[in-house]
C-alpha cells in the first residue's frame, strides 16, 4: 500500500473507486463518532460490515449515499422573446429582434436575464451551460453595440447567416422561442425554403427571368394548405445579405425559415429586389443561351425552366497551374486558375486565382459574377493541402512564382516532376521550353594568342570555356563566380557546375587583368610579354589552342629562362659554373655565352641569373634581381652589361641581321647605374676588377660643379655610375640622354612613388630597367608597387586597384591573393637565398643579450615613459600625419632613453650626422649598461684575434661608444653618414689597422663587403628587420670563411623589447611574400621556393613613417 500523499510531495498515488469510497466512508464515520461521543458507535463502525443482500448495495453503502447526497437547486430554463421591433434611435434596426427571458415562479421574467448579465457570466450557475453558450454567441451578434439597459435587444434582421445554426443548437438544448413574455405564441424554425429563379418562355418567344421563393417543402406551411385553395403568405427577409425569411402564421405563430442551401451573393441581391422579372427579347435569346445562361445557372438556382430553354450541362471545378518560361532569359512564372470543365472535358470558363492561399480563405479577387465561390474555395483548400507538404524542399507553390536562371532550371528538373505526380490539379507547361539538364562533361578552358598588328609588342590573348560543343560566355561565367553561384546556366538549358578550382582560378585571373580586357571582345585580353604570368596560369588551367611564333619566342623563352634560374638555385651546390670562368665563353642551355671580358668565375646560380638578366634586356623587359644580400648581384649585372657592350662592338660596321633574339630593342648610349652615394665607388671598383674592358665613369657632382657635361661623359664610356641624389638634382640632364639600359641598385631608395627621386627615375629614356635590392620588402606591399612600376611598368594595376586586389587581402592573411601575386610576378623577379645557393657559406649564429638598466637609468626611463605614453596615445586619437610625426619623435626619445639618458638630457634626441671623431668636453666618464656589456664581450673576442662590426642608429651614442672602447685600448674605425672619405676608412679596416669597426646603420647598411670581421654587435634594435639583415650581411656574405656571430643588445623592460616583437611580425610578412614560406600554393611552386614577389624598401631602409598608428600604439601601450 502506497503511503498517503503529503503536500509538495508531487503527484498523489492513483486510487481505485472502491478505495476512494472506503476512505471517505471511514472518515465520515469517525467524524460522526467524535461529534456524538459514542464509543459504541465508533466501535460498531470499526466492526465488521453486515453482508450486503444478494444483488443490492451493502447497508453501509446506502447510509453513505444518503449522507453524501447533495441537494442542488434545479436549473432555470431560458427563452428568447422574438418580436417585430420598430427599431429605435439608439441603433436597434427595424425588424425581428431578440430579448432573453428567464424562468420564474409565474412564467418568463425579463428581470435578471439581460444580455449584459449573459455576457458577464452572471447566470452561469443557474442555467444550463449549453444554453448559456448559445446565448453568448447570439449576444456577440449585436454588431458592436454595447448593452447598457436591461431591455436592450439583439437584432435578428441584421444577424449573420450562422444565426440559424446557433438557434437550432439552442432549441435542441432546451431554449424556448416565444413571441412574448406573457401569453406568447411559439416561434418555429422551419426547413425547406428555397430561393431561385423561374425561366419562362414568353408568347413572343422571349425569356423571362423571375425571382421566386419555393415553399412547397416547408412542412409548417404545407400543413396549412387546403385542397382547392392556395393560401398566400407575406414573406419578410432576414439578414443583409438575405439568408432567410419569416412570416406570421394564422394564430400569430412566428415562422422562421432559413434559405437552403445558404444563398449566394447573387441570389441574395435578387431576393432583396422588387421581384421584377428580367426579360430577354426573342432576338437575343440565342445569345443569352450561349453566352450568359451557363453563368446564370451557376450563380442562381433555377427553380423551374421552360422545356424549350436549353439549360447547360453541369460543370466540374478543376484547378490548373500554368508554367510559362521565357527561353531567352530563362525567366519562369506560374499562374493558378480554376476552370469550369464540362462533361466533354472542355473548359467552358477560366478564372485566375492570383493567390491560392487567399482563395482557400474565401478571399477571391476579380469578377465574381456567375462563379461558384464556395466551390472554388473548397477546391483551393484541397489543392493547398497537397502543396503544403512540399514546402520544405520546393518554393511556395501556392503563390505566383517569378524565377530566373538556375532557379528556373531547378524548378523544371526537381519541382515539376513532383507536381505532375499529384492528381489534385492539372499542370500545363509552354511548348518551347528548353531541355533543362546538367552537363555530363566538365568545362574545358582553351587559350589562344594572336599578334596585334597595330602594336608589335602587344598580343590578343583569347580565353574560351567550352562544355561539350557549347561555349560558356566569359562574362556570364565571371558574374556567376563573383556572386558565388555554384552553377552557370547556358542558353540551351544545360547548366555547368563551376565549383571547380580551375574555374575559380580563371575568374580571379580575369578579375586581376580587368584593366587589360578588350571591351569589344569578351574573354580577350590585350597583353604584352609583361603578362607572361597570365599565360603561365592559363597554360596550367586548360588547353593551349594556338599561339603565334612571336609569342612563343618572347614569352615561352622568358618562362623557360625564369625556370632555369630557379632550378639552378634549387640544385646549387656552391661550385662555380663550368665554362663560366675568366677565360671561357661557356654556353648555356639557350646558347647565351658568358662574356669573354668577364674575369669573374660565376657560380651556377649567378650564371643563370646573368642569362635571365640578358634575356630580359634583349626582350626590352625589366625585372627585379632580389637575391639575398651577399650573393653577388653586382657581378651578375656586370656580366649582362659586358655582354651588351660586346654585342654592340660585334655589330659595329655590319648590317643588322636577324639574330633570332626576341625583339632586340634599339638601345643607344651607355648603361646607367644609379646607386646610393656610398656605393658609387664600389660599383666603379668592381667593374674595374671583374670587367676591366668596360669604360666606366662616375658622376658624383652636379652639372654646376662638373667640368664636363653629362652628354660628353656618356659619349666616351660604356657605363655611367651616379647616385640617386645626383639623378634627382640633375633630372633634366639625365632624361635628355638616351641610355641602353638602366640599373637601379639598392632600389629601396625609390619606394616612395610620390618622391622627386622616383619621378626622375621613371622619366629616364631606356628600353628597360633592372632593379636590384637585397631587401625587396620591408614595410608595406605598396613598396612593391613602386618598385615594379619602375622595373616593369604595366605589370601591376594602378595603386588603388593594386590595394584592392592584392594589398588589403594579403594584409588580412589571404593566401590565395598572395599566391596570385607571386605567380604574376614570377617571370620578372628572381630571388635566391643563401640557404639555397651558398651551401659553403659558414654558419651564422644570432643571440639576443638582455641588458638590465642601472637603478638611476631605470628611474629616468620609467619617468620619461609615463610622460611620453600619455602624450603619444592622446596624439594617436587624431590619427593625422602631423600627430603620427610627433608620436614617432616621442618614440625615438624613448629608444634613446633605453640606450643612455644622456642622449636626451644633453641634446634634442635626434640622430646627428655631424663628425664625431674626437672626444667631446663634458661627456660623463661612466659608460652605460650596454657599453659595459659590449666591452665585456669584446675582451675575449679580440684577444683571440677576431674582429667585430658594431652598429647603432644614433651617431651621438656610437661616437660615445668609440670613446669608451679607445679608452680601454681597443683600436677602432668609425663611419657614419658624414664621413668624408668612406673608402679610406673601409680600406684601413680591411688592412688590419682597426679591430672594431663602428658604423651607423644608415651609412653601413648596404653596399659594403667587410668579410674581415666575423662578429657583429647591434646596439639598438630597429623595427625594420631587413635593415638589420643588410647590416649583418656586410660580413656574412660570399668570401667569408669563418662562422659569423651576431649579438643583439636589448634593454630589458623597455620599448626595445616591443620593437623586437614588431620586427618579428614584419619579418614574417617578408618571408611569406618574398620567400614564399607558409601555406601558399603558387602554380605548383612549393612553399619556400625561390620565385617570390618583391617590394621596394624605404629610402635608406630607416624611414620611421612606415609605422602605422596601430603599430605605434602597440609599441607604447602595456
Amino acid at each position: 500500500m502506497s503511503p498517503p500523499a503529503t503536500p509538495f510531495a508531487g503527484a498523489a498515488p492513483r486510487l481505485s473507486p472502491a478505495r476512494i469510497i472506503a476512505v471517505i466512508a471511514t472518515s465520515v464515520l469517525v467524524l460522526f463518532g467524535v461529534l456524538l461521543g459514542g464509543r459504541a458507535f465508533i466501535a460498531a463502525a470499526g466492526g465488521p460490515d453486515v453482508a450486503a443482500p444478494s444483488g443490492g448495495p451493502a447497508p453501509w453503502e446506502s447510509r453513505l449515499a444518503d449522507l453524501l447526497q447533495v441537494e442542488r437547486a434545479p436549473r432555470r430554463r431560458m427563452a428568447l422573446e422574438i418580436i417585430d421591433d420598430p427599431g429605435d434611435m439608439w441603433g436597434t434596426p427595424a425588424g425581428l429582434s431578440m430579448l432573453p427571458l428567464i424562468e420564474g415562479k409565474r412564467g418568463w421574467n425579463r428581470q435578471g436575464a439581460a444580455w449584459s448579465q449573459i455576457s458577464s457570466g452572471g447566470l452561469d450557475d443557474d442555467v444550463d451551460p449549453t444554453v448559456m453558450g448559445v446565448l453568448r454567441e447570439l449576444a456577440g451578434m449585436a454588431g458592436g453595440y454595447g448593452f447598457y439597459y436591461a431591455d436592450d435587444r439583439v437584432s435578428l434582421t441584421t444577424a449573420p447567416a450562422r444565426v440559424w445554426d446557433v438557434l437550432r443548437r439552442g432549441v435542441a438544448a432546451g431554449l424556448t422561442l416565444t413571441t412574448a413574455q406573457r401569453h406568447g405564441m411559439p416561434v418555429h424554425l422551419a426547413e425547406g425554403l428555397r430561393g431561385g429563379v423561374h425561366l419562362t418562355r414568353e408568347e413572343d418567344g422571349g425569356v423571362a427571368i423571375t425571382p421566386a421563393l419555393e415553399i412547397d417543402d416547408v412542412e409548417e406551411l404545407r400543413r396549412l394548405q387546403v385542397p382547392g385553395l392556395r393560401l398566400s403568405f407575406s414573406l419578410m427577409p432576414i439578414g443583409d445579405p438575405v439568408h432567410g425569411f419569416y412570416t406570421w402564421m394564422p394564430g400569430r405563430e412566428l415562422l422562421l425559415m432559413p434559405l437552403e442551401p445558404r444563398p449566394t451573393e447573387a441570389l441574395s441581391r435578387v431576393l432583396l429586389g422588387d421581384g421584377e422579372a428580367i426579360t430577354i427579347p426573342a432576338e437575343d435569346v440565342e445569345r443569352f443561351e450561349t453566352e450568359h445562361l451557363d453563368a446564370l445557372t451557376r450563380a442562381l438556382p433555377v427553380l423551374s425552366a421552360d422545356a424549350s430553354i436549353r439549360l447547360p450541362r453541369p460543370t466540374t471545378l478543376r484547378a490548373a497551374l500554368a508554367v510559362h518560361v521565357d527561353t531567352a532569359e530563362h525567366h519562369l512564372t506560374t499562374e493558378w486558375s480554376v476552370r469550369y470543365v464540362g462533361e466533354d472535358g472542355e473548359a467552358r470558363h477560366r478564372h485566375v486565382l492570383p493567390d491560392l492561399s487567399a482563395a482557400a480563405e474565401g478571399r477571391i479577387e476579380g469578377e465574381t459574377a456567375g462563379r461558384d465561390l464556395q466551390g472554388e474555395t473548397r477546391l483551393a483548400r484541397e489543392v493547398l493541402n497537397h502543396l503544403l507538404p512540399l514546402a520544405g524542399r520546393h518554393p511556395a507553390l501556392w503563390q505566383p512564382l517569378d524565377l530566373r536562371g538556375m532557379a528556373t532550371a531547378r524548378f523544371m528538373t526537381e519541382t515539376l516532376p513532383v507536381l505532375r505526380e499529384l492528381e489534385a490539379f492539372d499542370v500545363e507547361v509552354d511548348d518551347d521550353v528548353p531541355d533543362y539538364r546538367e552537363a555530363a562533361d566538365a568545362p574545358v578552358i582553351t587559350t589562344s594568342v594572336s599578334d596585334d598588328e597595330d602594336r608589335p609588342d602587344w598580343f590578343s590573348l583569347s580565353v574560351r570555356v567550352h562544355v561539350g560543343q557549347e561555349e560558356i560566355p566569359i562574362g556570364q561565367l565571371m558574374a556567376a563566380v563573383a556572386t558565388g553561384e555554384p552553377e552557370v546556366l547556358l542558353e540551351s538549358g544545360t547548366w555547368v557546375s563551376i565549383d571547380r578550382p580551375e574555374i575559380e582560378a580563371l575568374a580571379r585571373l580575369m578579375e586581376e587583368g580587368r584593366e587589360l580586357a578588350d571591351p569589344q571582345a569578351h574573354g580577350t585580353l590585350r597583353v604584352s610579354a609583361l603578362h607572361a604570368g597570365y599565360y603561365e596560369v592559363l597554360e596550367s588551367l586548360g588547353v593551349i589552342g594556338r599561339a603565334t611564333a612571336r609569342w612563343n619566342e618572347r614569352v615561352g623563352r622568358l618562362l623557360e629562362r625564369a625556370r632555369a634560374a630557379e632550378a639552378a638555385a634549387e640544385h646549387a651546390d656552391g661550385r662555380s659554373a663550368g665554362g663560366g670562368n675568366a677565360g671561357g665563353a661557356g654556353e648555356g642551355a639557350d646558347g647565351v655565352p658568358v662574356p669573354e671580358g668577364m674575369l669573374a668565375t660565376l657560380r651556377p646560380y649567378q650564371l643563370e641569373g646573368y642569362r635571365w638578366l640578358d634575356f630580359l634586356r634583349r626582350a626590352g623587359l625589366g625585372g627585379v634581381l632580389a637575391d639575398d644580400m651577399g650573393l653577388g648581384k653586382t657581378v651578375q649585372v656586370l656580366a649582362a652589361v659586358q655582354r651588351l657592350i660586346e654585342q654592340r662592338e660585334e655589330a659595329q660596321g655590319s648590317e643588322p641581321t636577324s639574330s633570332g633574339d626576341p625583339g632586340e630593342p634599339e638601345g643607344t648610349g651607355p648603361v646607367l647605374v644609379i646607386a646610393p652615394t656610398s656605393v658609387v665607388g664600389s660599383w666603379v671598383e668592381q667593374a674595374e676588377r671583374f670587367c676591366p674592358g668596360l669604360r666606366v665613369r662616375a658622376v658624383r657632382r652636379t652639372a654646376a660643379r662638373r667640368e664636363e657635361t653629362l652628354d660628353g661623359i656618356a659619349e666616351g664610356c660604356d657605363v655611367v655610375v651616379t647616385s640617386y641624389t645626383i639623378a634627382r638634382l640633375c633630372e633634366e640632364e639625365f632624361i635628355a640622354q638616351d641610355w641602353a639600359w638602366v640599373v637601379c641598385d639598392e632600389a629601396q631608395f625609390v619606394k616612395n612613388h610620390t618622391s622627386a627621386t622616383y619621378k626622375a627615375v621613371r622619366r629616364l629614356r631606356s628600353p628597360s630597367t633592372i632593379a636590384i635590392t637585397g631587401t625587396p620588402l620591408e614595410n608595406s606591399l605598396m613598396d612593391l608597387w613602386a618598385l615594379m612600376s619602375i622595373a616593369a611598368p604595366g605589370l601591376l594595376p594602378d595603386p588603388e586597384r593594386f590595394g584592392q586586389v592584392y594589398r588589403k587581402p594579403i594584409d588580412r592573411g589571404d593566401t590565395e591573393a598572395l599566391g596570385r601575386l607571386r605567380r604574376r610576378m614570377r617571370p620578372f623577379l628572381l630571388r635566391r637565398t643563401k640557404e639555397q645557393v651558398a651551401a659553403d657559406l659558414p654558419a651564422k649564429t644570432e643571440q639576443v643579450l638582455s641588458v638590465e638598466l642601472g637603478a638611476k637609468h631605470r628611474k629616468a626611463y620609467d619617468q620619461r615613459l609615463a610622460r611620453e605614453r600619455q602624450r603619444i596615445l592622446g596624439l594617436l586619437e587624431e590619427d593625422t600625419a602631423q600627430s603620427r610625426f610627433v608620436a614617432l619623435k616621442a618614440l625615438t626619445t624613448l629608444r634613446q632613453m633605453a640606450l643612455d639618458p644622456a642622449l636626451v638630457d644633453g641634446g634634442d634626441g635626434t640622430e646627428s650626422e655631424a663628425p664625431a671623431t674626437g672626444p667631446r668636453p663634458g661627456r660623463r666618464p661612466s659608460p652605460s649598461a650596454k657599453v659595459e656589456v659590449l666591452v665585456e664581450h669584446l675582451g675575449p673576442i679580440l684577444s683571440e684575434g677576431h674582429r667585430a662590426l658594431v652598429f647603432s642608429q644614433f651617431t651621438r651614442y656610437l661616437s660615445g661608444v668609440r670613446e669608451h672602447l679607445e679608452a680601454t685600448g681597443v683600436r677602432t674605425a668609425y663611419m657614419d653618414g658624414s664621413t668624408p672619405d668612406r673608402q679610406k676608412v673601409i680600406d684601413a679596416f680591411r688592412a688590419g689597422e682597426a679591430d672594431v669597426f663602428l658604423i651607423s646603420l644608415k651609412a653601413g647598411g648596404f653596399g659594403l663587403t667587410l668579410t674581415e670581421a666575423d662578429y657583429v654587435f647591434l646596439l639598438d634594435p630597429w623595427w625594420n628587420p631587413q635593415a638589420e639583415e643588410q647590416a649583418v650581411d656586410r660580413t656574412h656574405r660570399i668570401g667569408q670563411d669563418k662562422p659569423v656571430m651576431v649579438y643583439r643588445l636589448v634593454s630589458a623592460d623597455t620599448i626595445e623589447e616591443k620593437v623586437m616583437a614588431l620586427k618579428e611580425k614584419k619579418a614574417e610578412l617578408f618571408a611569406r611574400v618574398v620567400e614564399g614560406t607558409g601555406d601558399v600554393e603558387a602554380g605548383g611552386e612549393g612553399a619556400g621556393g625561390p620565385a617570390g614577389v618583391a617590394g621596394a624598401a624605404g629610402a635608406g631602409g630607416l624611414s620611421p613613417a612606415a609605422l602605422t598608428a596601430a603599430e605605434i600604439r602597440e609599441l607604447i601601450e602595456g
